[in-house]
């Protein structure tokens, strides 16, 4: 019987002479997953469509150096300290006020950046699993705490990618990280996601500014574009004006998951009907960030291959706390304690649909 392997080997280097690497675990079933340093990234996602073929249905970039820009969407990348968006790039902890990078607009967006577009160590690698760590000194981009994340990667033979996040700080501080990988189940470089089907489980969504940023306010889905309580197709209501949309962008929407606080339950099912290919979304946080890449040029950008990494050839789905959590009571959120170990997980369960 086939044994599940890690491969190691390097992907490139970046402009400053560091070397990117890659870890490649495949499984039982020959699906497989390419991880790089770079960001802790998932570069590839090598997943079989109803007659058992292999497609790669993750979007992304054939040199290091395009996934630093910040403009090609984080693809793939962990994020840290603090996923989405930070209103006015501060925070308060016990009456002390946090300064954070105003790195779009005059928010911080994504903690400013480092973890994504660092370099991540490798502190295990062997069975079916790879384990990322990166450590943040007290006070870098303005957070509290001398700040470890770790990721455990592991594939299983049943089809699911599992990412195990644990956070440990000296100092009681803000974490809320996710996985910005952008999907397109269908594995072609043609293909847009508008045709993929989607199911979220949630009932209500944040309410946004102008800027998409949280007003606090919670809005119903139901009778609206943003409601997928039942599976449908993402480019069916798109391009309808809303006023949590920004015209010409679609869904970058954060949907309040019907989970209760900690329990780990299934968040979204997307399913490409063309290949079969069916990804569920587990996790034991409360939101996830419907994002389907409207920000990215409509031409242009780079990718793997003849895949572009351009409008609306992928969706991601982030699982998070909510977006400026830190900034509103009202919103489900857990400080990270001093020394106290903070976890979460998510899961991508990846099977087959006949129809």
């Amino acid at each position: 019987m086939k044994k599940v392997s890690i491969k190691k080997s390097l992907f490139g280097k970046l402009e400053n002479g560091e070397e990117v690497e890659f870890y490649t675990i495949t499984n039982k079933k020959n699906m497989s997953v390419t991880l790089q340093t770079l960001g802790g990234g998932i570069h590839a996602l090598h997943v079989p469509d109803r007659d058992g073929n292999l497609a790669d249905v993750v979007l992304g970039f054939d040199e290091p150096e395009h996934y630093v820009n910040p403009d090609f969407g984080y693809q793939g990348l962990l994020v840290g300290r603090f996923a989405n968006r930070i209103r006015n790039a501060k925070f308060t902890i016990d009456g002390v006020e946090y300064n954070t990078p105003k790195n779009q607009g005059s928010w911080t967006l994504h903690g400013g950046g480092k973890f994504s577009f660092s370099n991540w160590n490798v502190e295990q690698a062997e069975n079916n699993s790879v384990t990322f760590s990166f450590f943040s000194p007290d006070m870098q981009d303005g957070f509290p705490g001398n700040f470890t994340l770790k990721v455990k990667y592991t594939l299983t033979d049943d089809n699911t990618l599992r990412l195990e996040y644990s956070v440990i700080s000296d100092k009681k501080t803000v974490a809320n990280p996710t996985n910005h990988t952008y999907f397109n189940l269908s594995g072609k470089a043609d293909e847009t996601i508008e045709n993929h089907l989607l199911q979220i489980n949630a009932d209500y969504f944040t309410e946004t500014d102008s800027d998409q940023l949280p007003t606090g306010e919670l809005g119903e889905v139901k009778g609206t574009m943003m409601d997928f309580t039942h599976m449908h197709r993402i480019g069916d209501r798109i391009d309808e004006p809303f006023r949590a949309i920004i015209d010409g962008v679609g869904y970058d929407n954060n949907y309040c998951l019907r989970n209760k606080a900690g329990e780990f339950a299934q968040a979204a099912v997307l399913i490409d009907k063309a290949s079969g290919r069916k990804m569920e979304v587990w996790t034991d946080l409360p939101g996830v960030q419907l994002y389907c890449g409207g920000w990215l040029k409509k031409e242009g950008n780079p990718g793997k291959s003849d895949s572009k990494v351009t409008y609306r050839r992928g969706v991601a789905l982030e699982t998070q706390f909510y977006p400026d959590s830190v900034n509103h009571s009202n919103f489900p959120f857990k400080y990270v304690e001093p020394n106290k170990e903070f976890n979460t997980v998510t899961e991508f369960r990846f099977s087959i649909v006949n129809s």
